[in-house]
């Protein structure tokens, strides 16, 4: 029978072997350019059975050591310190689990009760009593116990320092080499060095550990090879509940009312940031300017809503900006770097106060912005006409088809929003979140009352405004109630629903990210979004352009915008009739030409 030509018997046996060629740009690293196996038969059609899935395997393998990379030097030294920080972090849990003299005092006293009551058994007998005193000698040499394992590992590690050998982090260096997707080879001399690497981080790991045992958390390595890849990092490591993110939690505890809920939850998030950059376990005196410096420079390549992103699940602030190098998600704007640095400000102020750190680390840190620049523009007149007269504003397929003609009239907060919107300028997430109370009557006009009073679904759900400033009284657009916006409210109200908008959820960060996503797809899907400056939020500032080309000032429609100091009118909804009646004459005054609504 035929063979293939990659099966043949080497000189000098008689079982078949199997060749398999190495890619070019694996031979370097594996240091051959061919692999024999043997098939450990000397029948050629078993031969050939077997030789397939051997040269399968191998072309697996081949594929997915194509698809790593090189490791940079910066990759060794990051893989040292990560190791270096967990190993700490993990023995300052460790300890803090370790029972204490009252824990051993309440077990001992539990046992003796154990014993009188006949629930354990006790005797003379040395056995009997080891027996039922073996949990209770565990807990009180724990600490003795745990010096001595480590003892011994660190003798273990030295010699094997010594010696070459490199089994005892084996598994780590293997974790490393999977996780960053390097291209090493395991029992190559590359992978022989990350191990000697990881060696010398552990041994380093075991003195700090030795000098906690004698009350000393404050030492830091002095193998020159056991530093952070960015020493803005500092090498000193935190104790327990003195991490920056521990810190972090006092600091909000203590100023729990500066802030809303989810405005403290945003601010967390943004810090722990600054905390995956410099070393989450890090002591806080690495709260510098130099790395506050360092941390903005590298904001500038953070990508847009990598929170959100499926491509940077699970990843480091570090990792994001590293991958995004290949993905190229756009870069956040220098107003949202701003707020960052805002968010990371107020923590390291209530550091300063607090005698953390002693330097006002954020001074001259805020980038300088251009508020004459916009980021965000109001649809143009065909923008206009092409979204309202779109089929969601007339009749479309339905569901998941809202772009497409067809004969379904949808007349849920998918109308509703865009319209309210482009006769009152409210923000999608004030309307979002607008109870059927909040739409009611004030001295026979009907009115939008945003605010942040009120309970959206009894169950505590909070409603929100951008400042305080930000509640209002709008009165509701002749054009929106000729449109059947009233019938719409009653509809809803007679469902017994309290939201305005029922449908329109929040996401689990609380905001409504959905009514978001839904918008800009929408208008990507009619042709009037093709980058990030146009939005929903464009809607408010062709009010905007209404209300000037009407001849009001900013200062006069600003009230309508949420643009002016917080209020009691604004908070309840209370106002005079004639204030009112000026507020009717400005929403009258927004008119869009044309629109054929």
């Amino acid at each position: 029978m035929s063979i293939a030509t990659n099966i043949q018997k080497r000189p000098g046996r008689t079982s078949y072997y199997v060749r398999v060629g190495v890619p070019l740009k694996l031979q370097p690293v594996l240091k051959r350019k061919e692999i024999w196996q043997s098939l450990k038969t000397t029948d050629p059609r078993q031969a050939r059975d077997r030789a397939a899935p051997v040269i399968a395997s191998y072309r697996a393998q081949f594929a997915d050591l194509e698809q790593r990379r090189e490791p940079s030097p910066a990759d060794l030294q990051a893989a040292v310190w990560t190791h270096y920080e967990r190993q700490l972090q993990h023995d300052g849990r460790a300890r803090a689990s370790l029972p204490t003299n009252a824990d051993v005092q309440e077990a001992t006293g539990k046992l003796a009760a154990d014993i009188e009551a006949g629930r354990v058994a006790w005797s003379p007998d040395p056995l009997v009593q080891l027996n039922a005193t073996i949990e209770l000698i565990a807990m009180k040499d724990a600490a003795k116990l745990d010096r001595e394992r480590r003892s011994v590992q660190l003798a273990k590690l030295r010699k094997h320092l010594a010696t070459g050998e490199t089994a005892l982090v084996e598994w780590k260096a293997d974790d490393v080499i999977q996780s960053e997707r390097l291209l090493i080879v395991k029992g190559s001399q590359a992978y022989r060095d990350l191990c000697q690497r990881l060696q010398r981080a552990q041994v380093e790991v075991l003195e700090r550990a030795a000098e906690r045992d004698a009350g000393n958390w404050s030492g830091v390595p002095s193998d020159p090879i056991v530093v952070p890849a960015d020493l803005t990092q500092g090498k000193r490591v935190a104790a327990p509940g003195e991490t920056l993110m521990a810190l972090y939690d006092k600091f909000k505890a203590e100023r729990i009312g500066d802030a809303r809920p989810d405005t403290w939850d945003q601010n967390r998030k943004i810090v722990k940031l600054f905390a995956e950059f410099v070393g989450e376990a890090s002591h806080v005196s690495v709260v510098t300017r130099k790395a506050v410096r360092n941390w903005k420079q590298e904001l500038a390549r953070w990508p847009v809503k990598a929170a959100d992103s499926k491509a940077f699940e699970g990843m480091s602030f570090r990792k994001v900006i590293e991958a995004n190098a290949t993905i190229k998600k756009p870069a956040i704007s220098q107003k949202t770097v701003n707020k960052y640095l805002a968010a990371l400000g107020s923590f390291a102020r209530w550091l300063l106060q607090n005698e953390y750190i002693e330097d006002d680390v954020m001074s001259g840190m805020y980038l300088s912005i251009d508020k004459r620049r916009k980021n965000r523009f109001p649809f143009t007149d065909e923008q206009l006409k092409t979204i309202f007269n779109s089929p969601l504003f007339g009749t479309c397929l339905g569901d998941d088809a809202e772009s497409k003609p067809g004969n379904v009239a949808l007349r849920d907060w998918r109308y509703w929003i865009p319209l309210i919107a482009i006769y009152s300028g409210a923000r999608l997430g004030e309307l979002c979140q607008l109870l059927t109370a909040d739409v009611r009557q004030l001295h026979g006009i009907w009115i939008l009352h945003i605010t942040e009073v009120g309970d959206e679904d009894g169950d505590g759900a909070a409603k929100s405004t951008k400042t305080g400033g930000s509640m209002r009284v709008v009165p509701v657009h002749s054009r929106l109630i000729e449109l059947g916006f009233l019938d719409y409210h009653a509809r809803v109200v007679a469902r017994g629903e309290q939201r305005l908008f029922p449908e329109a959820r929040r996401d689990k960060r609380g905001y409504f990210g959905d009514a978001s996503k839904f918008f800009n797809g929408y208008f990507k899907a009619v042709g009037v979004k093709v980058d990030r400056r146009v939005n929903f939020h464009s809607f408010r500032h062709n009010v905007t352009d209404a209300f000037r080309a009407a001849g009001y000032l900013d200062e006069q429609h600003g009230v309508l915008l949420g643009h002016t100091k917080a209020s009691t009118t604004g908070r309840y909804g209370v106002l005079p009739e004639g204030p009112l009646r000026e507020r009717v004459a400005m929403i009258e005054a927004i008119e869009f030409p044309s629109l054929s609504l």
